[in-house]
């Protein structure tokens, strides 16, 4: 019976039209795209990294002795509670800062798929997750990210 109401939930899901066309990113978006990550608390994800922990844990690891599968887990282990704790961390920066570029995010998205503002606003939170989604994960704005970040790696 779950199986048919799952059938029945994906096949709607795939039959519904999207009210919105994303227009590709262009050079006049760098603007809002950076004032919208500066506005997130960008400079803030510093603050997540506890080095003196993450530096614990390594000399920690690198004090004992030969490394056994179970050592291995438990660094391994180790790691990924740091990892947790950090991702947790930035996304409570993240959520904090929406209301200050809140309004930015809804002109962004107006800008890039041709609705108003008001339109914007009046979405559906389903419908307003769904583009925000799409935007984060559309290729030009991926590509944007990972050139970005060749610039850092110079």
């Amino acid at each position: 019976m779950s199986e048919t109401v799952v059938e029945t939930v994906e096949s709607t899901v795939d039959e519904t039209e999207k009210k919105y066309e994303l227009r590709p990113l262009a050079a006049s978006d760098l603007g809002m795209v950076c004032k919208i990550i500066s506005e997130i608390g960008v400079r803030q994800f510093k603050e997540c990294f506890n080095v003196d922990q993450i530096k614990e844990s390594m000399k920690a690891d690198a004090d004992g002795a030969e490394e056994t599968e179970d050592s291995k887990e438990a660094k391994d282990a180790k790691l990924e509670s740091i990892g947790f704790s950090v991702v947790f961390d930035i996304a409570g920066i993240v959520i904090s800062n929406i209301p200050a570029a809140e309004a930015d995010i809804q002109k962004f998205i107006a800008s890039l798929t041709g609705l108003s503002v008001p339109q914007v606003r009046a979405l559906s939170l389903a419908d307003y997750g769904e583009i925000i989604l799409d935007v984060a994960t559309n290729e030009d704005f991926k590509d944007f990210f990972k050139r970005v970040m060749k610039l850092f790696n110079r």
